[in-house]
């Protein structure tokens, strides 16, 4: 169901359209791309080599006016889309080194401390993925910026703004980045501002998301408003507000399925796979290893990790570099509500029957409708472990259920290094 961003990510070497645009100031005074100034640039040198006529223009050239035009909107929508994709692959790959989902096999300490220990290494080498802090917040800070920055030029340039498509998909991206920094960090910080609780971003995020679902509903863009009802049912259980929780999940229709686009380009492979089924840095958790269940499908390597001692078996959900992935669907929306049912209302039928329809979907026999709750309990958090297994659910879930160990260092992340030393507004360490 989700629509307008099938194959249409810039390759992440591209400083393309949805980037955060540097800009630099004219003898005029005018404020211009950094990318503009550039093409203008290169254009003139080329005039003064070849002795071409200096009116002459470049139709591929990136201007200002053009970045200011309803036309390029799509392009910018895209690009801020493919942020949130980029950042999302690794915050599967580190959440599931983080909790139960994969361990650490290769040659990053950090990874092991954090795989092991529960320690997230704030001092780790900023090098490749090596430091988990650091890297989570850049990538998912580049999404939140341009999806917001998105948002501002479409208000001045998009005519029908409350009802157009592109609009309400920005709404709903700058929502999701908000919305991950709350479930994600220990502590969230905005545009150099100072430390604030997480709950903070949720607010923030539920203004997006709920400005995304009134815009999608003019646009008559069912899917957005749906997905928007599932992040907003998220925020509800971390807040602590099963009634609202439930109702925005039982929105959520059955068919939403709401992924992350990596085409078959130089420059998209998913990390996430790379350093599972190529270098071998994580591997699958044993509990899912040789797994026959049809959510957790994975694959023997027959070798050994950087570490020289760890199996490392493949993940198999998203088999090849540039699968999809999924960031939210009607599957979770349904456990949700049961999970609802169960740990708020005591309800174990309503719940395990929830439980069922997800696994029907996947052609497993049904569970049990009449036990008690103390055995539904473990039963359901095993489920939702299976269905939503690598799609960044995990680590959120075990907080929630105090299912870390004690001591358990990294039930959040904490504020990267790199942001610390580069805000005023932030203690170093």
């Amino acid at each position: 169901m989700k629509t307008m961003m099938d194959a249409n990510h810039a390759p992440e070497s591209t400083a393309g359209p949805g980037r955060s645009t540097p800009t630099s100031t004219t003898r005029a005074g005018r404020r211009t791309p950094r990318l503009a100034r550039f093409a203008s640039g290169a254009l003139l040198l080329g005039g003064l080599i070849t002795g071409c006529d200096f009116d002459a223009t470049d139709p591929t050239s990136i201007t200002a006016e053009s970045l200011g035009t309803d036309a390029s909107m799509t392009a910018l929508m895209v690009g801020a889309i493919y942020n949130y994709d980029f950042a999302y692959n690794r915050n599967i790959m580190f959440t599931g080194v983080i909790s139960d989902e994969m361990v650490a096999s290769g040659s990053w300490d950090p990874w092991h401390q954090a795989d092991k220990n529960g320690v997230l290494d704030l001092l780790a080498s900023e090098s490749d993925h090596i430091n988990i802090p650091w890297r989570m917040w850049r990538d998912l800070q580049r999404a939140r910026v341009s999806a917001v920055e998105t948002l501002e030029v479409m208000e001045r340039v998009v005519s029908d703004f409350g009802s157009d498509e592109r609009v309400a998909m920005m709404q709903l991206y700058a929502g999701l980045t908000h919305a991950d920094f709350g479930e994600l960090f220990c502590e969230v910080a905005f545009d150099g501002g100072p430390a604030l609780p997480r709950t903070d971003a949720f607010d923030i995020a539920q203004g997006f998301l709920e400005r995304a679902q009134a815009t999608a509903r003019s646009a008559q863009v069912d899917s957005i408003a749906a997905m928007a009802d599932l992040a907003l049912a998220r925020i509800a259980l971390d807040r602590g507000d099963p009634d609202n929780a439930l109702a925005r999940a039982s929105a959520v229709p059955d068919g939403l399925m709401w992924e992350a686009n990596f085409r078959d380009a130089s420059g998209e492979r998913a990390q996430f796979w790379f350093n599972n089924h190529d270098r071998g840095e994580s591997s699958v958790h044993p509990d899912f290893r040789g797994s026959d269940d049809p959510r957790t499908p994975t694959q023997d390597q027959g070798r050994v990790g950087p570490d020289t001692e760890t199996p490392v078996w493949a993940q198999m959900k998203y088999p090849t570099y540039n699968d999809n992935m999924i960031v939210g669907s009607w599957r979770e929306a349904r456990l949700i509500e049961a999970e609802v049912h169960l740990l708020h209302r005591g309800d174990v039928a309503t719940a395990m029957d929830l439980v069922n329809r997800v696994r029907a979907d996947w052609d497993l026999e049904p569970l049990p409708t009449d036990i008690s709750l103390a055995d539904a309990i473990p039963l359901f958090q095993e489920e939702k472990r299976y269905s939503t297994w690598l799609e960044a659910r995990r680590m959120i879930d075990m907080r929630r259920w105090e299912l870390f160990p004690e001591g358990w260092g990294a039930t959040c992340v904490p504020i990267s290094r790199e942001e610390r030393l580069s805000n005023p507004n932030l203690p170093n360490i």
